[in-house]
């Protein structure tokens, strides 16, 4: 069934936002062929283009995510006390950790599959049919890693996180997943060594300053002629009543002062161009907060499946929005439950961009 998301007039999307629901996937990985099966061959230089990666790799953790770096994805902060709600090294994580913040990462992921047409925008697709070697920075829970190392098995998947949330054992046998740090460079990758990176939904952690230094850090390890995808999520949402406004207010003034840029997904092609990278393209779409045009009914899963997200981006940044708001844990529930009435009267959405570069090939001599 396609789902079709009408583009209004307040919408600066240029592109046709018609949102084509994929066909369903397996995401269970799938297990190892027979031995009389035919697998795919590596060629040998992607061979030891990948045993180059992984050994530059720190080794896999085997201890409970509470003995980790402490990170983005799911790490145990009980044991330290917030102070400063706007002093990122003692308040390092607005968003909660846990299992929730687990499942909306997965539920993000298919809403944007839905709503960009597929898990990738770069033009990638042969390489990763004959054999490349992927970065998945932030990877969280690994769904994006995991599904595509199932579509394109000739290609090796690597995700990389502070927190040891993404599986195990239990993952196709081209993904692999390890623990580090964005915020220590440099990453543990040679240089020219990676065909793709892929990053999403960083700014949550990333403080402006340190955007170029990490940008160029990814064009150090790119192969010339490599590239990158970055996807961030406007933090405002657009066409906002008077709560969603307030609301917004505070969020990009508390963004604001832990010296993070709110609005750098709107800005993520400049500065891939402004660090090293050409053939720069971005894009955007507008996802609708619960509501659909009365002509169109095709988009309304995807609109309510947006206003779900949503919220549960709202609940996991309760803990620290809710101070940076002054106001207590019941308060703060009662005044985004009443925010979905709001998105709909105002036909509320929130915007997505996404902006791919890539590395300039090597001269000849």
């Amino acid at each position: 069934m396609d789902l079709r998301l009408s583009q209004r007039s307040l919408s600066r999307s240029s592109r046709t936002a018609t949102i084509v629901q994929p066909p369903p996937k397996n995401t269970t990985p799938s297990r190892a062929p027979s031995t009389t099966a035919v697998r795919p061959r590596r060629s040998s230089s992607l061979s030891s283009d990948v045993s180059r990666v992984l050994a530059s790799l720190p080794a896999a953790e085997t201890g409970s995510a509470a003995t980790l770096v402490a990170g983005r994805r799911g790490s145990d902060c009980s044991a330290w006390k917030p102070k400063n709600k706007f002093d990122a090294a003692e308040w390092p994580q607005i968003l909660s950790q846990g299992d929730e913040e687990q499942d909306r990462m997965v539920a993000q992921h298919y809403i944007l599959r839905t709503a960009l047409k597929g898990d990738f925008s770069a033009p990638m697709r042969s390489s990763l049919e004959k054999g490349a070697v992927v970065l998945d920075v932030g990877c969280g829970p690994g769904t994006w890693s995991m599904e595509m190392a199932t579509e394109f098995p000739r290609s090796t998947f690597i995700g990389i996180d502070r927190a040891s949330n993404f599986p195990r054992d239990i993952k196709p046998k081209n993904c692999f997943f390890r623990t580090a740090s964005i915020s220590q460079l440099p990453l543990p990758f040679p240089d020219n060594s990676i065909d793709y990176i892929f990053q999403r939904d960083l700014n949550w952690d990333l403080q402006a300053h340190q955007w170029s230094p990490l940008v160029r850090e990814y064009l150090r390890i790119l192969k010339p002629g490599g590239w990158i995808e970055l996807v961030e999520p406007d933090l405002e949402t657009q066409s906002s009543r008077s709560q969603e406004c307030t609301m917004n207010d505070k969020l990009l003034y508390g963004i604001s002062m832990r010296h993070q840029d709110p609005y750098v997904a709107r800005h993520l092609s400049s500065i891939l161009a402004a660090n090293g990278f050409r053939r720069v393209e971005s894009q955007f779409q507008s996802l609708p907060l619960g509501w659909t045009n009365e002509d169109d009914t095709s988009s309304s899963p995807l609109a309510r499946a947006a206003s779900s997200h949503h919220m549960f981006t709202l609940q996991s940044l309760q803990p620290w929005l809710s101070a940076v708001m002054g106001l207590s844990t019941e308060r703060y529930s009662n005044y985004i439950a009443d925010l979905p009435a709001e998105w709909k009267r105002g036909q509320t959405y929130i915007n997505w961009h996404c902006a791919v570069a890539q590395k300039p090939p090597a001269t000849r001599q």
